[in-house]
């Protein structure tokens, strides 16, 4: 599909835009959001990288349309969102940052959660800023309807109604519970994978049941870490009394072992992650075929929004 010179202008213009707003618990914080980690880059990104660079998902557009590979970025770069001041960066997740991440240790497993839920609500705001400048520009010069619906219109409706359930749930469940330093409510599940040489890490957050957004969401955030050359956690974290609906959602994951583990959690990693590093030795061993069918995968959740299928070769690890 070839699209128009000035739909590019405009789409250009507007993905310059960046959503600019730290983000700490109260939400009165006034000063100006820093390029922060949402993934640790002197633990785990160190761990990934060659000559001080990862593999990402990086899109590209043109004027026939959106090209997303998996393409060489620095470990600088690597991860990064405008989702908090330098102050609160620092201050909130001091604790986590600064000492070897321990799996007893209840504060660190919350805050991983915590890093993760604000960088998916980071995103989809950011997807909002600019979807609705997008749509702006489009009515100045005509190409939209001023007072009557259009896809573009309902679309910035709905990831603003999307951001605003999402911060309610971060609200409800972790920024009250931030801020009282109590961090019992919040339930984790630990996959273990040993013997495991570095090849990703993960972070984000992403709902488990299709309800509609006025109604609270079921979800859990999703934190894949490197913490040595032979050792690889998966730390699942939701609220307490959503256990069921994660254990029965995500039960093939949890519930397997071994390669088959890998590969069930290969299969999620691309239906609803993206924000993900991939250690560039990992990478070069997939060989063409090997990295055509992943991103081929990939695409087609983003484009549908359904699982990928099952195939072998779908292995990440």
């Amino acid at each position: 599909m070839v699209h128009k010179p000035e739909d590019l202008a405009d789409f250009f213009r507007t993905r310059k835009i960046e959503f600019n707003r730290c983000l700490e618990p109260t939400f009165q914080c006034e000063q100006e959001a820093i390029r922060a980690h949402s993934i640790q880059n002197n633990r785990t990104i160190e761990l990934l990288a060659k000559k001080n660079h990862v593999i990402a998902w990086q899109p590209r557009f043109s004027q026939a349309g959106p090209d997303i590979q998996l393409r060489q970025v620095g470990r600088n770069e690597a991860s990064t969102f405008f989702g908090f001041c330098n102050h609160h960066d620092t201050e909130l997740f001091k604790s986590l940052d600064s000492k070897p991440l321990d799996v007893n240790d209840r504060e660190q497993l919350f805050l991983l959660a915590y890093r993760g839920i604000s960088c998916e609500l980071h995103a989809i705001m950011n997807g909002v800023v600019q979807l609705q400048c997008f749509y702006t520009d489009r009515i100045k010069r005509g190409a939209e309807p001023q007072d009557a619906s259009s896809v573009i219109g309902t679309k910035a409706v709905e990831q603003m109604l999307l951001s605003w359930a999402l911060w309610r749930y971060r609200h409800k469940y972790y920024d009250e519970q931030l801020l009282s330093q109590s961090f019992a409510n919040i339930e984790h599940d630990i996959i273990e994978l040993n013997d495991q040489p570095p090849c990703l890490a993960a972070s984000s957050f992403f709902t488990l049941r299709d309800e509609s957004i006025d109604k609270e969401l079921v979800g859990t955030a999703i934190n894949i870490l490197p913490i040595s050359e032979t050792k690889t956690y998966a730390v699942f974290s939701y609220a307490f009394q959503d256990r069921g609906i994660v254990h029965a959602s995500l039960d093939r994951v949890l519930h397997s072992h071994g390669e088959y583990q890998k590969y069930e959690l290969s299969k999620l990693i691309l239906s609803r992650i993206s924000n993900v590093l991939i250690s560039p030795h990992r990478f070069e061993n997939w060989g063409s075929t090997k990295t055509k069918k992943i991103t081929e995968a990939f695409v087609h959740t983003l484009r549908t929004k359904q699982d990928v299928e099952d195939d072998s070769e779908l292995i990440l690890f």
